[in-house]
C-alpha cells in the first residue's frame, strides 16, 4: 500500500484506515510505504512528472519502483526486470465481455490491453496473470498508452512470465464519471463492489478469456 506524504487527493490517513480494514479481514501479506515525499501519483523510478507534481498523466519519477514493489508482495522470488518487447502488447475488445450491455454502457473503453511476455507466447509456458487497474484520469483516451507502457509492469512481466491485463475505464457523463474512474462508489448500480457488479463481471470474463487463450 502506497500513499505519498503530499497526497492531498487521497490522504495517507485514509490509506492507513484501508490497511487496517484489510488486516481486520485477515489479510496478512501487506507491505506499505507512507514515507515518500510524493503527491497523488503512480511512482516510478525515472518516468513522468516530478514526484511532488499531481497532474496528468499522474505518473511521476520518484526513484521508487511502484510496480516492482507491488509485484514483490504478490509473487515470490521475482527476477530483476528486463526491457519489455513492444511487439508483445496486444488488445482485446471489452465489448465482448460485458454480457450484452456494451462497454460504453458501464463506463468502459472499447479496448483493454495485454502484455504477453515472450516466454508466454503461443502457450509455450505456464505463466501467471496480473490485472493492473489504472487510476482516475489515466484511461486510454486521457493519457494514451502511458499507463500501459510506462509504469514499469511490463519490464517485470517480461522477466517473470507474467501476463498483464490492463482493463480500461472511460469518462461517462451518463454515469457522472467525468474522470474515467473505476466504479468504487456505485455510479453504475449498487452491486459495484461485489462479484455481480457489471465492471467486476466484465473483468472476470476477460481474465477467463486470457487464461484460456494466452
Amino acid at each position: 500500500m502506497f500513499s505519498g506524504l503530499q497526497d492531498a487527493t487521497v490522504k495517507p490517513s485514509v490509506v492507513r484506515v484501508l490497511e487496517t480494514m484489510y488486516q481486520d479481514f485477515g489479510v496478512t501479506k501487506i507491505t506499505s510505504n507512507f514515507q515518500l515525499i510524493a503527491s497523488h501519483t503512480f511512482p516510478t523510478i525515472n518516468y513522468g512528472n516530478a514526484c511532488t507534481f499531481s497532474f496528468t498523466p499522474y505518473i511521476s519519477k520518484c526513484s521508487y519502483d511502484g510496480a516492482g514493489e507491488a509485484l514483490r508482495v504478490l509473487y515470490d522470488n521475482l527476477k530483476e526486470p528486463v526491457p519489455y518487447v513492444e511487439e508483445n502488447i496486444d488488445s482485446i475488445d471489452q465489448n465482448q465481455f460485458t454480457e450484452g450491455r456494451g462497454a460504453a454502457a458501464i463506463s468502459l473503453g472499447s479496448e483493454a490491453y495485454l502484455y504477453v511476455p515472450t516466454a508466454c507466447q503461443n502457450n509455450e509456458n505456464v505463466c501467471k496473470i496480473h490485472v493492473s487497474f489504472h487510476g482516475c484520469q489515466q484511461y486510454k483516451n486521457a493519457i494514451g498508452m502511458q499507463y500501459v507502457l510506462d509504469t514499469g509492469f511490463n519490464d517485470w512481466a517480461e522477466a517473470n512470465n507474467i501476463v498483464v491485463l490492463y482493463p480500461q475505464a472511460t469518462a461517462s457523463t451518463a454515469h457522472n464519471n467525468p474522470n474515467g474512474c473505476w466504479d468504487w462508489w456505485g455510479y453504475i448500480d449498487p452491486s459495484f463492489a461485489i462479484k455481480s457488479g457489471p465492471q467486476m463481471k466484465t473483468i472476470n470474463n476477460m481474465i477467463n478469456h486470457v487464461i484460456q487463450n494466452y
